[in-house]
This record gives structure tokens, C-alpha cells and sequence, in this order.
């Protein structure tokens, strides 16, 4: 996905708002600031992902402020889904054993959790709103029957994760797709970028416990930039039957890819105007799309 004029104000709005959860001091804000619009705009080119924006935005902002602005409401995210996540776990095992229904049912709820996002201009989620953003779980794309019949041939599944607390219901998905019989790895980032899940999340609400491999992505990008990606995880992305792509993030960096035969399975909310576009449905639809590239 390229970048589109609508993403520029949204890139520096964002890494306002980011930056602002942790420094106070307006001659502080303006110099983060300043940084993050020289920084986007000699990067900038009709042709890039904002993905990749989006990441130089995020590192110069953890540069100046020397810390993960998102690390405490990225603990809040997780102790809040583990919480749900007994009564939602039910909703997929007990409904049905039957292993199309609970695929089906573990992505809407992968995907609903994908709400679980913060500062993006336009988009307002609290964390207490999660519990009834979960019984919402209707799709405007479903390709989930497609994905499906793609696993019944498929051996091995890689789940690219995006937020902290979403990563929960990704593990509730990776146990799916264990019971349906596939290898799962499951890949986070190499470290803090915008509230994505990192190692230290993962490890947090035991996604080491369920899966056949937890690793990274080999780095703190926003989405899975394949020139920044580390050599293992391209690797295990290449010889996936299934890849499943979490987020806009996501969506954005991998859909810039093109003759490498692997399938994506993109679970998102498409909450900005850009994205939506881009897939053909309205802003803040729960989108299920199956693209091959």
C-alpha cells in the first residue's frame, strides 16, 4: 500500500500524541517534533509504504525520549485480555468441535481484537470498551472459508502479530490452529515500536507455552518491512502454507510485496481512511482478506 496525502497529517498527529504521554515540556515537544517532520520529510516519496514512515517517525521519538512511551498501557492491554480471555476462549470450544467453525470463530476474534490501537488520528479505543468490542464480530471481508481450505494443505502457519493485549487472542488462535493440526510460529517485534507486542508480551501472556516456535521479526518496524527483516524470519515466512498478517501495519508494509507465492491472511480493523480505501470497505470495518503475493 502506498502512502496517500490523508497519511501525512495522520503520521505526524500520531507521533504527537506519542510523544506527548511522556514529555511535558512544550520546548521539549516542539524539538521532538521538529526532528519528526524533518525525518518524514526526507524520507518521504509518493512510492513508500507509511508503514515505513511510520517506523523512522517511532525511532526518532524513542531516541529523544529514551524510553517506550506505550509500556505501561501496553501491560494494562495485556492484564485486561488475559482477564477476558477464559470466557472468550469458550466462545470457540464450546460452541462447536468442528474445526472450520473454530477457525472461523478465533479469527473474528483476532480480528475484533485488532481495535486494541492507540493516537491514531480519527480512531478513539478505551481499554474498557474492550469486553463489548468483542461481541461485535461481524466481517465486511470474510475470506475465512478460502484460508481455511489453504490449511487443510498446509503444514506449517506463521502468525506476524501487531498490538500488546490483541496478542492474547493471537495465542487463542495459534491453540486453533493446533487443534486443527498445523506448526505455528508466531513472530513479535524486536523491540518497542508504537504499542505492537514485543518478545517481553509474548512471553508475558505465555504465547511461548502454546505455539512450536515464538521468535521476532528481526525488527522494530511497523508491520514486517522485508528489507528489514531478519534472513530466519523471511525464511519461515517463505515456507508458510498460511501467513497471517495482524493489523494495518501489517497490511501496509506486506501488501508492497509481490511474486513471492505465499499466502496472507490479513486480519484488521481498517481504522483510517487510507486502508479502508484500499481494501474497499468503509472506515472501522473488521476485514478478513485473503491475498496472495
Amino acid at each position: 500500500m502506498k502512502v496517500t496525502a490523508e497519511c501525512i497529517p495522520c503520521l505526524l498527529e500520531r507521533g504527537y500524541r506519542e510523544a506527548a504521554r511522556v514529555v511535558k515540556d512544550e520546548a521539549k515537544l516542539k524539538e521532538i517534533m521538529g526532528e519528526v517532520l524533518k525525518t518524514i520529510s526526507q524520507n518521504f516519496s509518493p512510492e513508500v509504504a507509511p508503514a515505513y514512515l511510520g517506523t523512522l517517525r517511532d525511532r526518532v521519538i524513542k531516541r529523544m525520549v529514551g524510553k517506550d512511551p506505550y509500556k505501561e498501557l501496553k501491560k494494562t492491554a495485556n492484564d485486561l485480555a488475559l482477564k477476558l480471555l477464559p470466557q472468550t476462549k469458550k466462545t470457540i470450544f464450546e460452541r462447536s468441535k468442528n474445526p472450520y467453525e473454530c477457525f472461523r470463530e478465533a479469527c473474528k476474534i483476532a480480528v475484533v481484537a485488532n481495535s486494541m490501537e492507540f493516537d491514531v488520528s480519527g480512531y478513539d479505543f478505551r481499554l474498557e470498551d474492550l469486553e463489548k468490542t468483542l461481541k461485535n464480530m461481524s466481517l465486511a471481508v470474510d475470506d475465512l472459508f478460502k484460508a481455511y481450505r489453504l490449511l487443510e494443505k498446509s503444514k506449517n502457519v506463521l502468525i506476524l502479530t501487531d498490538n500488546a493485549g490483541e496478542i492474547v487472542f493471537d495465542g487463542l488462535l495459534a491453540e486453533t490452529l493446533k487443534f486443527i493440526g498445523v506448526n505455528v510460529t508466531v513472530a513479535v517485534k524486536s523491540g518497542p515500536v508504537l504499542n505492537d507486542a514485543t518478545l517481553e508480551d509474548a512471553l508475558k501472556v505465555g504465547i511461548d507455552k502454546i505455539v512450536d516456535k515464538l521468535t521476532t521479526i528481526g525488527s522494530d518496524c511497523v508491520g514486517l518491512i522485508w528489507e528489514e527483516a531478519s534472513e530466519e524470519i523471511k525464511k519461515i515466512f517463505l515456507g508458510s502454507g498460511l501467513v497471517v498478517a495482524k493489523g494495518m501495519g501489517n497490511y501496509e508494509a506486506l501488501t508492497e510485496l509481490e511474486n513471492l507465492g505465499v499466502n496472507v491472511l490479513f486480519l484488521l480493523k481498517a481504522k483510517c481512511n487510507p486502508v479502508a480505501k484500499s481494501i474497499g470497505v468503509s472506515k472501522g470495518s473488521n476485514v478478513a482478506l485473503l491475498k496472495k503475493l
